[in-house]
């Protein structure tokens, strides 16, 4: 892997540097280094206070003694002391000439071999086989995409992962509901299937809630609440009241029955024709719900073929629902795994049992819990997941009192599949902050069973959850009120043709191609731009502005890189690298030593898994060329030389804008 261009110039200057040091005769090092706050003192700086201090001499005359004997060569104009600071003005035309080539002869510049051969895995995603995916975990989506991608630019061999959850309750409530339509002739084909099962899901399960009120009311207290098993009335209410339920309990049947009353009427209003026709199946087939769920349940764990095949189709369904919708953004995955599988397998019941062995599991009935804090005191536990000594790390539960495994003990096999299937040196599980106390949890199982090896490659890459600007209600699976990427790309498209491309003269077509690709883009870099921790309210017209830290505006700064390419039949050759020592202007100047930084910020984003510091810098390159095409003249500039070496600067500008925005998965159109 070559060294970028700012590595050289500045290993050039540190050789240099070191061969002043031992002329003088001192010990320890100094390091040529960026100078924090700009200043007219130089572009590059050396602090001398630690080596004076070694060598017990006044850093400010140390200093002065250092500058006066660095050797003059094609890199530096002038070297200068100032303060205890040697100062290197570096030589404008020799730089960019050094900058510039090295851009234009390999536009993989940026690239670097910093995670060469290591191998990553990146979970993501992983929304339930139930319903479309929303903006909570879309998030995570687009953090775990663009990720993945600046690892590969690092040299990481990485494996993007979706994990199916297709256990646990949530999912035979949908496949009873979709089954029951599909023998009945029912299917709408007119609703994308994965938003199409959410619908499902959320009625099935309004309908599963209601049973279950009625047969409890009816075995425990004699009381039928209204004849219809699915159906709630608002006057069923006054039912309550004839029998002596104790005041506690009847305030909790009270306001359970209060809720379920409020998401019946309100998913009846907007899903009348679906819900009219779950329940009329239902009332024909006589289902009993609370116990159907389970049983298919039960019989899903137990692999019975065609409760196997009815599920997998389902939930399959699901999926293909979220692959279209994450394609629409470039998102691909290169293995789906399911959770069943790993059941099936025995891997999550020997799991169990080895941390029983070990000593970890509490008994409670049927429950099993996990003693989390007695594995946070496990060697090395505490200070790899940043636990302070006296945080109580709350008990895992692992079984439910009816005997269902959990997420947190289905998960540990799961985690050791993506350490030793793969040989992985990391896993990071792109995960929303709701699921912090559990990747911990989920740690410290692993460092119980004795593989602390595998815990300590495990990486919680936690995230804020985001929000939709002006949204009407708080997103609820349950009353069927989400947000979903579609939806988002919807708005987001629409506010791109109605703004900046609506008085274009463009073909239709070609409005229509941009939109898609500005809007693609705004979403997400909003998304990384923020920072993974901070909560994000995502507003369609603030994400396409052509004046904020956006993309449209990079991408806008990359259209107009490209229109004055467009004009000429611009080649570089290597025979016109001279032409670049007449890059002398200060817009010029700046413009150049920001190109040169981003391999640099690609490196610093994957180690400090900071993915928006390549949006920051973008921002900042932006902002410069539009100065730089503001103030000089390209096409008509004084000398052929200098037309030429605009004509470069312009062409590496575009480059690195579309390439840093490329690695976050953004394309970048020729004219907007």
């Amino acid at each position: 892997m070559v060294k970028d261009p700012d590595a050289s110039i500045k290993d050039a200057l540190q050789n240099n540097l070191n061969k002043v040091i031992k002329k003088l005769g001192l010990s320890g090092k100094a390091q040529v280094q960026e100078i924090t706050k700009k200043t007219a003192f130089g572009d590059l700086c050396t602090p001398i206070f630690q080596i004076a201090k070694e060598n017990k001499k006044n850093p400010i005359e140390l200093a002065k003694e250092i500058a006066e004997n660095f050797p003059k060569d094609d890199y530096v104009t002038n070297v200068t002391s100032e303060g205890g600071f040697v100062n290197y003005t570096l030589e404008r035309g020799h730089y960019s000439k050094i900058v510039l080539e090295a851009i234009l002869t390999n536009e993989k510049f940026f690239a670097s071999d910093i995670y060469k051969n290591q191998k990553i895995i990146v979970e993501h995603t992983s929304a339930n086989p139930n319903g479309p995916i929303h903006i909570g975990n879309f998030r995570g989506s687009i953090i775990g995409d663009s990720y993945a991608r600046i690892l590969k630019t690092v040299g990481a061999k990485v494996r993007t992962h979706f994990y199916i959850d297709d256990l646990g309750h949530q999912v035979p409530v949908c496949v009873i509901g979709y089954d029951l339509l599909k023998r009945n002739n029912l299917v709408s084909s007119d609703v994308k299937i994965d938003y199409y099962l959410g619908q499902i899901y959320g009625i099935t399960h309004t309908m599963y809630d209601i049973q279950k009120l009625k047969q409890d009311l009816k075995s425990k207290y004699d009381i039928t609440l209204g004849k219809n098993l699915y159906w709630l009335q608002k006057n069923e209410v006054e039912l309550l009241n004839s029998k002596a339920i104790p005041a506690e309990e009847l305030k909790e049947y009270q306001k359970r029955f209060d809720f379920l009353l409020s998401i019946q009427n309100d998913i009846y209003k907007r899903f009348k024709s679906l819900y009219d026709n779950i329940k009329s199946c239902l009332e024909k087939e006589q289902v009993d719900l609370p116990k159907a769920v389970p049983d298919l349940n039960r019989k899903y764990q137990e692999q019975e073929k065609t409760t196997v095949k009815i599920v997998r189709a389902t939930c399959e369904a699901a999926i293909s629902g979220h692959k279209e919708e994450l394609g629409l953004l470039g998102i691909t995955f290169d293995k789906f795994d399911w959770e069943a599988d790993l059941q099936w397998s025995g891997k999550v019941f020997d799991a169990l049992s080895t941390l029983e062995k070990n000593g970890y599991i509490i008994k409670d009935g049927k429950a099993r819990l996990f003693e989390s804090n007695k594995a946070a005191n496990l060697k090395g536990a505490r200070e790899y997941l940043n636990l302070k000594k006296t945080y109580e790390v709350p008990n895992g539960m692992l079984i439910t009192s009816t005997g269902d495994t959990l997420y947190l003990l289905r998960d540990i096999p799961y985690s050791l599949e993506k350490v030793d299937q793969y040989n992985s040196d990391k896993v990071f599980n792109v995960i929303g902050k709701p699921q912090e106390l559990t990747q911990i949890q989920l740690n410290l199982t692993l460092r119980a069973l004795g593989r602390s090896d595998a815990a300590n490659k495990l990486w919680h890459l936690n995230y804020e959850y985001m929000e939709l600007k002006g949204a009407l209600t708080t997103m609820s699976a349950r009353r069927l009120q989400y947000i979903t990427p579609l939806d988002l790309y919807m708005k987001t498209k629409e506010a791109v043709l109605e703004s900046f491309l609506k008085e274009r003269d463009y073909p239709e077509e070609e409005k229509e191609e941009i939109a898609k690709t500005v809007a693609v883009g705004a979403i997400k870099y909003s998304i990384i731009a923020v920072g993974l921790l901070k909560k994000l309210i995502f507003d369609p017209q603030e994400v396409i502005s052509l004046n904020n830290n956006t993309s449209p505006f990079i991408q806008y700064a990359f259209a107009r890189s490209q229109s004055i390419l467009a004009k000429t039949d611009f080649k570089w050759k290597k025979t016109d690298q001279d032409s670049l020592t007449h890059l002398q202007e200060e817009e010029e100047w700046l413009l150049v030593q920001s190109l040169v930084k981003l391999p640099e910020i690609i490196r610093s984003a994957a180690t400090q898994i900071k993915p928006e510091l390549i949006c920051n810098y973008l921002f900042e390159v932006a902002i410069l060329y539009n100065k730089f095409y503001d103030n000089h003249r390209v096409l008509d500039a004084s000398t052929k030389e200098l037309i030429q070496a605009r004509l470069a600067l312009t062409y590496a500008t575009g480059l690195v804008l579309s390439s840093g925005l490329q690695i976050l998965g953004i394309d970048s159109p020729n004219r907007m």
